[in-house]
C-alpha cells in the first residue's frame, strides 16, 4: 500500500509541476521559428567564429569550439575546456544558445567539476541499486528510496543553478555581442534580445520541470521494480 501511494505522489508532483510551471509544448514549438528573426541572425557570422568574438568579450579565449554537425546540443565540456556547437543552421536562436554555452565556461570550474562526477556517481547508484534490487541483494526498498531522494535532490539544486545562472547571463553577453557587431539596427536588435529573453524564460521552466521528472522518474523505476522482487 506504500509503495502505491509513493506511486501516486510522484505522479501527482509530475502534473502539479507541469501545472505550475505552465509547460506547454505546443507554444515551445512554436518558438523554434520565425522568419523575420533569421533574416536579422543571417547577416552575422558563422557559429565558431560568434564563440570565438563572444569569449573575447568575456576575457576568456583559452576555451575551444567545436561544431557538431550531426547533433542539435550544444554543451559545454568542462572536463576539456570546449564548447560543442550543435547544428545551428537557419536558427535565429544560435547567438543565444552560443552565449549560453560561452557563460558556462566562466562559471565556476570546481563546481562543474563536481556536477559532472557527482551527476555520474548518482547514475551509477541508480543502476547499482536496481541491480542489487533485482539480484535480492539489497531489498529494502525504503532505504533505497530515501538515499535516492537525497542524492538527486543535490543533483537537481546544482544543476538548476548552472543552467538558470548561464540562461540569465547568456542575455546580455547576446546583447553586448550584437551590439559590438552593428549588423543590426537598434529596433531589430531589440526585437531579437526581448525574443531571447522569452525562449530563456520558457527554456528555465523546462529544464526545471524536464529535470524534476527525470528524478522522480528514477524513483518510480525503483518502486515498481520492488513490486517483482520478494
Amino acid at each position: 500500500m506504500e509503495k502505491i501511494i509513493l506511486l501516486c505522489l510522484c505522479f501527482g508532483f509530475v502534473l502539479l509541476l507541469k501545472l505550475i510551471l505552465k509547460i506547454n509544448f505546443k507554444k515551445a514549438k512554436e518558438l523554434e521559428q520565425d522568419k523575420e528573426l533569421q533574416n536579422i541572425t543571417d547577416r552575422f557570422p558563422k557559429n565558431d567564429e560568434i564563440a570565438r568574438e563572444m569569449l573575447e568579450i568575456i576575457d576568456n579565449k583559452d576555451v575551444k569550439i567545436e561544431e557538431q554537425k550531426n547533433t542539435k546540443t550544444s554543451l559545454y565540456i568542462v572536463a576539456t575546456n570546449k564548447i560543442l556547437i550543435s547544428d545551428l543552421k537557419d536558427n535565429y536562436g544560435r547567438i543565444g544558445t552560443i552565449a549560453h554555452e560561452c557563460m558556462h565556461s566562466v562559471q565556476d570550474k570546481t563546481l562543474l567539476f563536481f556536477n559532472f562526477l557527482y551527476s555520474n556517481f548518482v547514475l551509477l547508484y541508480w543502476i547499482v541499486s536496481i541491480v542489487l534490487l533485482l539480484c535480492s541483494v539489497w531489498t529494502n526498498v525504503l532505504l533505497q528510496l530515501i538515499i535516492l531522494l537525497l542524492l538527486l535532490f543535490i543533483q537537481t539544486i546544482i544543476r538548476a543553478y548552472l543552467e538558470t545562472d548561464a540562461m540569465m547571463k547568456s542575455i546580455k553577453l547576446s546583447n553586448d555581442y550584437i551590439e559590438k557587431k552593428k549588423l543590426c539596427n537598434e529596433q531589430e536588435k531589440n526585437i531579437l534580445i526581448e525574443k531571447y529573453k522569452l525562449i530563456n524564460d520558457m527554456g528555465i521552466r523546462f529544464y526545471i520541470f524536464n529535470l524534476t521528472s527525470n528524478s522522480l522518474i528514477k524513483l518510480i523505476s525503483v518502486i515498481l521494480i520492488s513490486f517483482f522482487v520478494k
